[in-house]
């Protein structure tokens, strides 16, 4: 078999037998690469960051790993549905922070690394860029925001399998920005 890597970032095993199929899953799942979350939360693209590009503003990687701690449990994981979590550590974005129904880009701020946290990206047939929601965040504050705005969410929603992008689209960015920043953001 051979390995190809897609856009998303997730890795497809090719002409995999059917009866190597259960091996293979116990071999991966012992590595810790089995996780059934594609189209989820935590199924995030990010590039590599300040910790590997020089063009880079902001890690990246450690951002994802706080989120995917953070969302750790797939049971939740699955209640929110399908959501795109896009991490850039720059405006190159290698993450494409602006296509992501949540995107995460890294700033330079004097020196000291900062992210703007942009929602309702789409790469999607109804394809729309993320607009910044309110003022940069710390590397430490970017976890509990997306915590934030993943609540607000699935408090927003009409019905349980509404998505992120119909909900954004319908309540727009206010609600969201509240839970983020509180009723008088910066």
């Amino acid at each position: 078999g051979g390995v190809v890597v897609t856009h998303r970032q997730n890795l497809v095993l090719t002409n995999v037998r059917k009866k190597d199929l259960p091996a293979l899953h116990a071999e991966l799942l012992a590595a810790g690469l089995a996780t059934p979350n594609v189209g989820k939360l935590t199924d995030i693209v990010c590039c590599p960051g300040l910790d590997y590009c020089a063009l880079a503003n902001a890690r990246s990687i450690s951002v994802a790993q706080q989120l995917t701690e953070r969302f750790d449990e797939l049971a939740q994981v699955y209640d929110v549905g399908d959501l795109q979590l896009n991490i850039s550590g720059c405006i190159n974005a290698c993450g494409h922070h602006h296509v992501g129904h949540i995107g995460v880009l890294g700033i330079d701020k004097q020196g000291v690394e900062h992210y703007q946290l942009m929602l309702g990206g789409s790469s999607g047939t109804e394809a729309s860029l993320g607009r910044v929601l309110g003022h940069s965040l710390t590397h430490d504050e970017v976890a509990p925001a997306v915590e934030r705005v993943v609540l607000a969410y699935i408090s927003l929603r009409e019905r349980d399998d509404e998505p992120f992008l119909a909900t954004y689209r319908r309540v727009g960015s206010q609600p969201f920005k509240e839970a983020v920043y509180g009723s008088h953001p910066a």
